[in-house]
C-alpha cells in the first residue's frame, strides 16, 4: 500500500455555491490519487452539497466523504484529523482553493527539512476573483526566514492567524493532541500553541492558498456573538499560557497576541455597528476573565481608561476609527 503523503481536511457546511471550485483545486495536483487523500467532513449540510460530493466521490477514489450532524467547523476538522492517515495535514475551507500542482513541491520541502510546520503565503480574493491583498510573510531581510527555526523564534517574526496557511506533520499534531475549539476563532486560539511546541518551522514563499472574501461568509457577517467567541478563545489561550508556557519570550509574545486579538475584535465591533451597550458588555466580559485588550506598549493612559472609564475607552476608539 502506498503511503499517503497528505491528508487534506475540508469541513463543509452548506457550501454548494463554492464547493466545486475547492474540490477541483485539491484534486488537480501533481501527486497520483493513491499518494494523498481528501477528507471532506459534511457537517450536516442541507443545500446541494451532498449531491456535489456524491458525484465527485464516484469520480475520484481518493475523495473520502464523512457525514456528521452539524457541530461546527472546529469539531468537523477534529473529526477529519482523527480519520486522517496522511504523513502531513493540510486544511482547506470549502469556499477557498489551493494552487494546482503544488503538493509535490510542498512535500519535498517538508521531507528535506524534516519540518513540523511549513508556512506558506496566501492571497485574499473577492467574489469576482480580484486580488484584495497578498500575504507573503517576507520581510525586507529574507535571510530571517532562509533557515529552519523553532516555532517560538519564528512567531516573533510572523505568525499566520489561520490554520490553512501551513502544512503540519501528522505525528507532531498527534504527539501534542492538538484540537480545535468548538467555537469560532478556533484558529487564533490553536495556532500559537502549534508554534510554541514546534521545533522545526520554515517558510516556503509561494502563494499556495487562495482565500475568498465571500459576501455570505462568517468573517464578512461579523456580529456580537463573533466578538464574544473571540473572548472565549483568548481566555482559553491565556489559560494555556499561564499553565504551560515556560519560555519568557513566548510568554510575552502570547500576552500581546491575546491583547491584540481582543482589541481587533473590539474595533471590528465598532466598524460593524455594535452599540455602546454591546461594547460595554464585551469590556465587562474581558475584565471578568482577567483579560486586557491592550499590548504591553499601550499601557498607561489606555489601560487607565479600560479599567476605570469604559465609556471613555469606547468613545476614544470610536472617534479614532471614524478619523481613518
Amino acid at each position: 500500500m502506498v503511503e499517503k503523503k497528505f491528508s487534506i481536511i475540508i469541513p463543509v457546511y452548506n457550501a454548494g455555491k463554492y464547493l466545486e471550485r475547492c474540490l477541483v483545486s485539491v484534486l488537480k495536483q501533481d501527486l497520483s490519487s493513491d499518494e494523498y487523500e481528501v477528507i471532506v467532513v459534511d457537517d450536516g449540510s442541507s443545500d446541494g452539497t451532498k449531491e456535489i460530493l456524491r458525484v465527485y466521490s464516484q469520480r475520484f477514489p481518493n475523495l473520502n466523504v464523512i457525514t456528521r450532524l452539524h457541530s461546527g467547523v472546529g469539531e468537523a476538522r477534529n473529526y477529519g484529523c482523527q480519520k486522517a492517515i496522511g504523513k502531513y495535514f493540510l486544511f482547506v475551507d470549502a469556499d477557498d482553493q489551493i494552487k494546482a500542482n503544488t503538493l509535490q513541491q510542498v512535500y519535498g520541502v517538508l521531507e528535506e527539512e524534516t519540518l513540523d510546520i511549513l508556512v506558506m503565503s496566501y492571497r485574499y480574493l473577492d467574489d469576482e476573483e480580484e486580488i484584495q491583498k497578498e500575504f507573503n510573510y517576507i520581510p525586507k531581510r529574507m535571510d530571517m526566514f532562509a533557515d529552519v527555526r523553532t516555532g517560538v523564534d519564528f512567531m516573533q517574526k510572523c505568525l499566520p492567524p489561520v490554520v490553512w496557511a501551513s502544512a503540519y506533520r501528522a505525528s507532531f499534531w498527534q504527539e501534542y493532541h492538538f484540537s480545535f475549539l468548538s467555537i469560532r476563532h478556533e484558529d487564533e486560539e490553536l495556532i500559537p500553541k502549534l508554534f510554541y511546541y514546534a521545533k522545526r518551522v520554515k517558510l516556503l514563499p509561494i502563494n499556495f492558498y487562495y482565500y475568498y472574501r465571500n459576501s455570505d461568509s462568517f468573517m464578512m457577517n461579523y456580529n456580537k456573538e463573533a466578538c464574544l467567541y473571540m473572548i472565549q478563545a483568548m481566555e482559553s489561550l491565556d489559560c494555556f499560557r499561564k499553565e504551560c508556557v515556560k519560555d519568557k519570550m513566548a510568554d510575552c509574545f502570547l500576552q500581546d497576541w491575546v491583547a491584540k486579538r481582543l482589541l481587533m475584535a473590539f474595533k471590528r465591533g465598532i466598524r460593524c455597528g455594535a452599540s455602546r451597550k454591546i461594547q460595554k458588555e464585551m469590556l465587562e466580559q474581558m475584565k471578568n476573565k482577567g483579560l486586557m485588550p491592550l499590548s504591553r506598549k499601550k499601557k498607561g493612559f489606555h489601560a487607565f481608561m479600560y479599567r476605570y472609564t469604559p465609556d471613555l475607552f469606547i468613545t476614544y476608539y470610536r472617534i479614532k476609527l471614524e478619523k481613518r
